[in-house]
């Protein structure tokens, strides 16, 4: 259990801002983010187990969200960019303004954006310096490689002012940049309630790959076989309820047979 008196305490001390509340984020299925608000701002905050861990996400953050819109790191009066919280690490990150796609409806303009977006992150994080881990499963070992979001759902895409934003990298990987394309391509354009959406895929890959076409052609034949190995990975490897898994199910029944 958090001891949020001594929590606000910590981050009045620790960030010299006055916090207002401190709230827990229930849409978190990790159950360490929570937000906090104080008169002019509000915040996002993450409480991490693994200090290995939590100088990947720091230094991601901090040097991506210059060129990405992507939630910066909020550095502490010693100019840390994390703190030590009864035994954990705490980071305090820039709340990230927009509308998550989710509640927007995907449209051609929408579609075409997120692809675009995700290629220039994929194009300016070819080496692994963040420390992350590799795709825990084959990947082909194709030559483009990069920082792998890995968790590109609905929730996990902003949009505001014309421009696109990805949160929670704490799943990032390192490895094919097609799996990012797979992974985003099973949680967008195969659903259990809205089915398939055949013309917003393509044209997301379209988009994606531009007028690369030597590149496209390498890649997209290993999209389907990537997107169930995902699939088969995340039901095998963690605890999730049984309506999300048989979405699951249904998802990876849908890519065998469209994909």
């Amino acid at each position: 259990m958090i001891d949020y008196k001594k929590l606000k305490h910590t981050i009045n001390k620790e960030y010299l801002i006055d916090v207002l509340k401190i709230e827990k984020n229930l849409e978190s299925t990790q159950g360490n983010v929570y937000m906090v608000y104080t008169k002019n701002n509000k915040y996002v905050l993450k409480i991490y187990d693994d200090l290995n861990h939590t100088k990947s996400m720091t230094k991601l953050h901090n040097d991506l969200c210059s060129k990405f819109n992507i939630p910066g790191v909020i550095k502490n009066k010693d100019d840390k960019l994390y703190i030590n919280f009864n035994s954990k690490y705490l980071v305090l990150y820039s709340f990230l303004d927009g509308i998550q796609i989710g509640k927007i409806g995907l449209n051609n303009e929408l579609v075409k954006k997120i692809a675009k977006e995700l290629r220039r992150l994929h194009d300016s994080t070819k080496v692994n310096s963040y420390n992350l881990n590799n795709v825990p499963f084959n990947d082909y070992k194709l030559k483009r490689k990069s920082l792998l979001h890995f968790d590109l759902t609905k929730g996990n895409i902003f949009y505001n002012e014309n421009k696109i934003g990805f949160i929670d990298f704490d799943d990032a990987k390192y490895g094919s940049s097609v799996c990012d394309i797979a992974i985003l391509i099973s949680l967008l354009f195969f659903s259990k309630k809205r089915g398939v959406d055949i013309d917003n895929m393509n044209l997301f890959i379209d988009a994606y790959y531009n007028s690369d076409t030597k590149l496209k052609k390498e890649e997209i034949k290993y999209i389907k076989e990537i997107a169930i190995k995902w699939i088969n990975h995340t039901l095998e490897n963690n605890d999730i309820n049984p309506s999300t898994n048989e979405s699951f199910k249904i998802k990876k029944k849908l890519i065998e047979e469209y994909l």
